[in-house]
């Protein structure tokens, strides 16, 4: 029983019924009637149901007092939130099942590289070859799903979205632990309908995963803040482990709870160390089997993967808005930037490098563009700070915005995080002053997911991880308004009302603009594929219409019409892709071939010479210069 349950049956235990405190607190009833009788003296008057207004936080006090009014188990209200959760996932699955973007497409976004890497674990390469490049830990989850049912993209989607459903009614538990089961069913469903957690779970992506995994290690935190138990601790830390193997600010998040586990486990009166050693044993039990894994394939020392370097430049470096930003050179394709990174480094440094060195070498880059203008980085590192708290969504998948033609569920005005965001900062402005431990929990997984994307850089996928304690936060604020309301305290509601409508306006402000281009780039790629060309070609004009300064659909129109026999228009448009992208090695190898068929052979040459000296191991390339046989 922790102190806030305590505290709410010595306050309520003259208006309530045992039976009525045990289902709000969700105890036994024996439990409850033991601690009224251990404390006999601090109760009087008899029992009587009904809701009492909601407290202001103070020092150690409950946010709220409970609401006696619910007639559903805490059983029930879970499968209430998870019930209406699945559904509305049902919903979006069955619509996108005819999304083109709904297989993974060849060397396209992230989900073609899980989705590669899940098929080879399915049909049986469980150990793998070389030091892990991505998270590991989702890949091996949509392994297992393949594993068991055959490679089905759609069965693998399901399972995704169901998981995000029980990550809600996760929620509503938490909820019920730390506020009260009305904020917890209000927490859970705002998860529930929150758009772009619908919308990345329909993606080959781990972000449901690390949500899952960070909500199951709070509701174990909670419990052994409560009753402090070595086993909880560790239990609570292997989950925070499998958690930084989806999603790295877990752990930060780890970090961030050592000193808070000290403190508690000195108030529970056994040694100062107890709780936090137990707590990292457990994150190490998790992560040390792919850092052991990692050595034994390659005798390289890296703890869980080797693109923490490139994905540090990509936040910091001169092209950084505090969004995801790389060099033309290295490109925006997960296959691309993977071995443009590593032959830049092997170039830059003049030898054959180590995962561990190629992640070396961009973390340098990245730390030498810090230091040579430590003004620059600071602002820099504001503007990512504030994109953390502002309300536009910044993609890196693609934009929601293009995904709703196929989706009419998503035009919906579901949750999002311009609404979200002005309640949840009010919800946690509210309880500042509360010294609960399940708040102090909130607080410290948000600050580790803010901590990570100002060190790196700013998206809504790496955002969302925050959104679930974002979510108890904004029902605690909408519920405290709706209990001061309901009290006839409405002069009491004004200024707080006053407050979010200014939290509106200030996280609204427009600090970025996303692009459509790469959407429409990709989607033409995909279109070419199924043999669908005039449509294809529609959409690389158009990317190139809404961003002409970008590279790749230049390049993508200028091949399908060098696969159409048009050497011309090929020739134009990678003439052009290259004015752009100097470095993009394709547009060179395919105009010396355009130039070869018009029977320019000196400017085929000069293009390959080109590509050759950016990439000297093309033999394919070198074969076709005079003089290589």
């Amino acid at each position: 029983m922790n102190p806030h349950q305590k505290k709410y049956i010595l306050e309520n235990a003259g208006k309530m019924s045992v039976q009525d405190l045990a289902r709000e607190l969700g105890l036994k009833e024996r439990k409850v009637k033991r601690f009224i009788e251990k404390e006999g003296a601090a109760f009087s008057g008899k029992a009587m149901r009904g809701g009492r207004p909601a407290e202001d936080p103070g020092s150690g006090k409950v946010l709220f007092k409970k609401d006696g009014r619910s007639q559903l188990s805490g059983a029930g209200l879970f499968l209430l939130v998870f019930l209406a959760a699945l559904i509305v996932r049902a919903v979006y699955l069955y619509q996108i099942r005819t999304n083109p973007f709904f297989e993974p497409f060849h060397h396209g976004l992230d989900d073609y590289l899980y989705d590669t890497w899940a098929r080879e674990i399915a049909a049986g390469d469980v150990l793998g070859k070389g030091v892990f490049y991505g998270l590991p830990l989702y890949p091996y989850f949509l392994g297992l799903v393949y594993f068991l049912f055959g490679h089905s993209v759609l069965l693998a989607k399901a399972a995704q979205l169901f998981l995000g459903a029980v990550s809600c009614g996760l929620v509503y538990l938490i909820g019920a632990r730390i506020f009260t089961r009305t904020v917890g069913v209000m927490a859970g469903l705002m998860l529930a309908f929150y758009n772009m957690a619908i919308f990345f779970e329909g993606f080959f992506v781990s972000a449901f995963l690390s949500i899952f995994l960070n909500c199951l290690a709070m509701l174990v935190l909670v419990s052994a803040a409560e009753k402090t138990r070595p086993v909880k601790w560790a239990g609570a830390g292997f989950l925070i482990g499998l958690s930084a193997l989806a999603n790295a600010s877990a752990l930060i998040f780890a970090v961030l709870l050592l000193p808070w586990a000290c403190a508690i486990s000195a108030k529970s009166g056994i040694k100062r160390l107890a709780g936090a050693s137990a707590l990292l044993l457990g994150v190490v039990l998790a992560v040390a089997p792919v850092t052991l894994r990692n050595y034994a394939v390659s005798g390289d020392i890296v703890p869980i993967t080797a693109h923490g370097g490139i994905t540090f430049y990509a936040g910091n470096n001169p092209l950084s808005d505090g969004t995801f930003k790389l060099p033309k050179a290295v490109g925006t394709s997960v296959m691309d930037s993977r071995s443009n990174a590593e032959r830049i480094a092997e170039q830059g440094l003049g030898k054959k490098l180590r995962p561990s060195e190629i992640s070396k070498f961009w973390f340098d880059k990245g730390m030498a563009y810090i230091k040579e203008d430590p003004s620059r980085y600071a602002f820099l590192t504001a503007r990512k700070m504030a994109l953390f708290w502002n309300a536009r969504e910044i993609p890196d998948i693609l934009p929601l915005s293009f995904f709703k033609r196929y989706s009419p569920i998503m035009r919906l005005p579901l949750v999002n995080y311009a609404v979200l965001l002005p309640f949840a900062i009010f919800g946690m402005l509210l309880s500042a002053r509360s010294r609960t431990n399940g708040v102090t929990i909130l607080y410290l997984l948000i600050l580790a997911v803010f901590i990570s994307t100002s060190v790196y850089f700013v998206n809504s996928r790496y955002r969302l991880a925050a959104v679930p304690s974002l979510c108890l936060f904004a029902a605690s604020a909408l519920y405290w308004l709706y209990r001061k309301a309901r009290s006839g305290k409405i002069k009491d509601v004004i200024p707080p009302a006053a407050l979010v409508a200014v939290l509106f306006a200030l996280t609204g402000i427009r600090m970025h603009e996303s692009s459509l281009a790469q959407a429409h780039n990709n989607l033409g790629i995909i279109l070419k594929r199924k043999g669908l060309q005039a449509e294809a070609v529609a959409e690389y004009k158009k990317a190139i219409e809404l961003e002409p300064g970008y590279d790749s659909p230049y390049f993508n129109l200028g091949l399908l019409y060098f696969e159409q026999g048009d050497n011309k228009a090929a020739i134009d448009l990678l003439e052009r892709a290259l004015r752009i992208n100097p470095r993009l090695i394709k547009a060179h190898n395919y105009l010396g071939k355009a130039y070869m068929r018009e029977g320019k052979k000196e400017e085929a040459f000069s293009h390959w010479q080109a590509s050759l000296a950016i990439d000297p191991g093309q033999d394919d390339i070198r074969e076709l210069l005079p003089g290589a046989r």
